[in-house]
């Protein structure tokens, strides 16, 4: 029987969780019949790092694992990895010249980039203290009261200044560049995760679309939903005192990738206290976030419509709202400002002030009980 190697490259924030739980759940019930392997993300950066330098046992964690592999499908799973065009490519090309594979799936998920976006700075962003101070420059530099705005208005007010967006076109050229020597052998698949709207099984597609048989009548039991996220009163009290704090101040808050069972801990002591934020919306309404979101997904629509032609993609899952409007920098810092003025600061101070006495004393409480 031909070996098959399906190469999961995320992307962050696109349903990689979810999909990496099934796959666990499909190993073990198939009981060696299918190989599945979560990379470790500190070896894949300093095999990354390695090949680039050309150093020697670059591939040694790499060959490691597949060498490991013995059955004849085999699932390796990285979030990672999408960003990281020239490692897939080596993988690809050791799992068929060294380790006996007839044919590599690399397969991705993408996602809207301003829900990719609004979805990052719930799980990283609202406590990477440099891009938050980075942010509030911006803010100052412009003439604009930071303090008005929530730190994820600022992120997002940043990005769509910036013109930086994740371009999914761009990113998988990269990765069948990277494996065109391969041709024939290397297969690459890609999709918008599944929304509300246009919702489909994760894991079904998955085995679908990467053409692998697992024997499994009902794939539907072992499709797991798994989106934990960080209780609001954490993300808005962190962000808030964080922007406050001077760059040279430091803080025991756990940073980008760091502390996340703790901080799940500190959500469970505010389940009780979602009355906390029951003025959120009224203090800052949505109609500014809309209109940078409805900005964003105009931005990027044509090389969304890009990525859906290269890859077969439904582009209705990257169609702008209808009242989406693409608007110059002029607009969005007149859109900002017209948004300060509607809004009174001492209000939103007392606001952020008990938002964040609420964390800060569900953070004491499981400090002092552990």
């Amino acid at each position: 029987m031909s070996r098959t190697l399906v190469i999961h490259v995320g992307a962050q924030k696109c349903a990689s969780s979810s999909l990496q739980a099934s796959l666990k759940l499909v190993h073990q019930a198939l009981n060696g019949r299918f190989g599945y392997c979560f990379l470790n993300p500190a070896q894949l950066r300093s095999a990354e790092l390695a090949i680039a330098r050309k150093k020697e046992g670059a591939f040694d964690y790499i060959d490691r694992e597949l060498k490991r592999q013995v059955a004849d499908q085999v699932v390796i799973s990285h979030e990672m990895l999408g960003n990281r065009p020239a490692l897939v490519s080596a993988i690809a090309d050791r799992a068929i010249h060294l380790f006996s594979f007839d044919r590599v799936v690399i397969s991705g998920y993408t996602r809207l980039q301003s829900n990719y976006h609004v979805s990052a700075f719930a799980q990283w962003y609202f406590r990477d203290r440099k891009r938050l101070l980075l942010d509030v420059k911006l803010f100052r530099e412009l003439g604009l009261p930071w303090r008005k705005f929530t730190a994820q208005e600022r992120s997002l007010f940043a990005l769509a200044l910036s013109g930086k967006d994740r371009n999914w076109c761009a990113n998988y050229r990269r990765i069948y560049a990277g494996v065109k020597h391969l041709a024939g052998q290397v297969q690459v698949v890609s999709c918008h995760i599944p929304t509300r709207r246009l919702p489909y099984s994760l894991l079904q597609h998955f085995v679908n679309s990467t053409g692998m048989s697992l024997g499994i009548g009902d794939l539907a039991s072992m499709d797991v939903r798994k989106n934990q996220s960080f209780h609001p009163i954490l993300i808005h009290g962190v962000s808030s005192f964080s922007s406050g704090l001077p760059a040279n101040r430091q803080s025991f808050f756990p940073g980008p990738h760091e502390g996340n069972r703790w901080l799940f801990r500190v959500c469970d002591r505010l389940v009780d206290k979602d009355n906390v934020m029951a003025d959120f919306e009224t203090l800052f309404s949505q109609d500014f976030e809309r209109s940078l979101l409805n900005h964003l997904d105009c931005r990027t629509a044509d090389d969304n419509q890009q990525y859906c032609d290269l890859m077969s993609v439904d582009s209705r899952y990257f169609q702008p709202s209808p009242e989406a409007v693409l608007k110059t920098p002029e607009e969005l810092k007149g859109i900002a400002a017209q948004t300060a003025d509607e809004r009174d600061l001492k209000t939103i101070e007392a606001f952020n002030r008990s938002v964040e006495n609420a964390f800060f004393n569900a953070a004491r409480l499981e400090i002092i009980s552990s």
